[in-house]
């Protein structure tokens, strides 16, 4: 299991980092193109102080160590030795023994069926059993899908063909859960981090989901808009994807709906996203790392005032707040908990 210390800094108890000039916004993990935002994630930002005779203390022992580096997930700085235990662990996956996980299914089933207004909030890990590799999963993944984007090169990104498999994909366990538990009222509204268009595959209507980073499948008038679900990928490298706006009063030149590193969140869907989160009594944490700001601040916020579930193989920031905690895969912890809510009588669709 992972030591105690770790844990701690896992559920983000304290984090130690200068600021930077090289990145794209606050909490960013990537360097390059906005030179005049500032972030906490930055290595090029740890040297940028070091060169200055400012280095930062280590998030775990507090020693400076003009040798220790950034962890992208987190943007925690660590000493050199500190950094050696750590990225051993940080992609550790975490698993409980059937007959735990079996009750656990049966808590969440009564917290669901209790609740007053049920959000899910999604990540990238819920798409894993439909073939779409996920971000941050280790080398030593047991997905099926193997290690996380993050941990291939450039290279091997390509090879992947990592778009093609998204939208080859289609609604998985989980997706089809959820679908089923809006449909019968026990969940209210899904806020997603996926752009792969499987939460809408799986019947979820536009009105009953946020996607806070877009749809591969959606393009938008950014005049008026309006927005058109297409059946073939929309992304371009130039944002506008060569069609117009059809509305005779408009016309405009359409834009693909992906959020790019930097990118605000669409305005009307952030908004509706915490219009529910002020609601929510509880808040479903599926298959995310609750790393990415700012969407990771809604069940953050929600933590802090209702009931937060988590259900991930990997540790998270919010992991010490949650009320409860599923260590397995997701597809069937929600297999589980809608056959559960099915035998008890709660759903009806």
């Amino acid at each position: 299991s992972v030591p105690e210390q770790w844990l701690k800094i896992f559920c983000g108890v304290s984090r130690a980092m200068p600021q930077c000039r090289q990145c794209c916004g606050a909490g960013c993990r990537y360097h390059g193109r906005h030179g005049v935002r500032t972030c906490h994630g930055c290595q090029e930002g740890v040297a940028a102080a070091i060169a200055r005779g400012q280095c930062p203390s280590c998030a775990q022992c507090h020693t400076r160590d003009a040798r220790g580096r950034v962890d992208k997930q987190t943007g925690y700085f660590y000493c050199s030795t500190c950094w050696a235990e750590y990225d051993s662990l940080r992609n550790y996956e975490f698993w409980d023994d059937p007959s735990d996980l079996e009750a656990k299914c049966q808590k969440l089933a009564s917290m669901i069926a209790g609740s007053r207004h049920c959000i899910a909030f999604t990540g990238a890990g819920i798409s894993t059993g439909c073939g779409v590799p996920d971000f941050r999963s280790g080398t030593n993944t047991k997905l099926p899908t193997g290690p996380g984007v993050w941990q291939l090169s450039q290279e091997e990104r390509q090879k992947a063909g990592i778009l093609d498999r998204a939208m080859a994909a289609v609604p998985g366990s989980t997706h089809t859960a959820l679908s089923r538990l809006w449909r019968c009222g026990l969940l209210k509204q899904i806020v997603s981090q996926n752009v792969d268009g499987l939460h809408r595959k799986s019947g979820v209507p536009p009105g009953a989901l946020c996607e806070l980073h877009g749809n591969l499948y959606v393009e938008v008038c950014p005049r008026c808009g309006a927005e058109y679900e297409r059946d073939f990928c929309v992304i371009t490298s130039a944002r506008e994807t060569g069609r117009a706006c059809e509305r005779p009063e408009c016309g405009a030149a359409l834009r693909d709906s992906g959020i790019r590193f930097g990118d605000p969140l669409p305005q009307k869907c952030w908004k509706r996203a915490w219009e529910h989160a002020e609601t929510a009594d509880l808040c479903l944490c599926l298959g995310s790392s609750l790393t990415v700001t700012p969407a990771s601040e809604i069940p953050a916020w929600i933590a802090k005032r209702h009931k937060l579930v988590i259900v991930n193989l990997q540790a998270t920031p919010l992991d010490g707040v949650a009320c409860l905690l599923l260590h397995g895969m997701v597809d069937e912890v929600l297999e589980r908990v809608v056959q559960v809510l099915d035998q008890k009588g709660f759903l009806k669709g």
